[in-house]
């Protein structure tokens, strides 16, 4: 019987959907991810949702940007500020594709990498901006994901109460 509700705990711990906390996610990309600007801008910049490591002097933290032919038109050094970092571009007549590529050390001291692109051209085509929720959703992400890690979490300490109870009484 024991065995049986033990196995019936841990069946019910690993079906249950728990939703991985997320390190360092963007909050803000100027230029935008996927985005078509008429000219390069003199800076680029990503705002995370916390605030990113800073170890003294060393770097841990960068932002490179390249053209379409991957040469690196940005400086080789960047700036954190909190959440954001940022690198001012060295070749502003840049046109065509243009690729950001990050690594991060979240608070959390998580390393993130990611990488985004955007456009620049003489005929940019207007993109209608994107609300938070609809972008989350496109994303699979839910406020609801912290609640329902919670409902998860008292369900399996309620289990496993349940089955300390069991095991106490049935060895009286």
């Amino acid at each position: 019987m024991i065995k049986k509700l033990f196995t019936l705990c841990a069946l019910i711990l690993i079906a249950s959907p728990v939703n991985a906390f997320a390190h360092g996610d963007i909050t803000q990309a100027i230029p935008a991810a996927d985005s078509k600007v008429l000219a390069a801008p003199t800076e680029v910049s990503i705002e995370f949702d916390g605030k990113l490591q800073t170890l003294g002097n060393a770097t841990v933290n960068s932002v490179t940007v390249t053209n379409d032919q991957g040469a690196v038109i940005s400086q080789p050094t960047s700036t954190v500020d909190g959440t954001k970092i940022s690198t001012k571009l060295i070749s502003p007549d840049v046109t065509g594709l243009v690729s950001v590529h990050y690594r991060i050390v979240s608070e959390d001291g998580h390393p993130v990498e990611g990488d985004y692109s955007f456009t620049v051209g003489k005929t940019p085509m207007l993109t209608s901006a994107q609300s938070e929720e609809s972008a989350e959703a496109d994303a699979g992400i839910s406020e609801e994901g912290g609640r329902n890690m919670l409902v998860t979490a008292v369900g399996a300490v309620l289990i496993i109460g349940l089955a300390f109870v069991l095991v106490r009484r049935r060895k009286k």
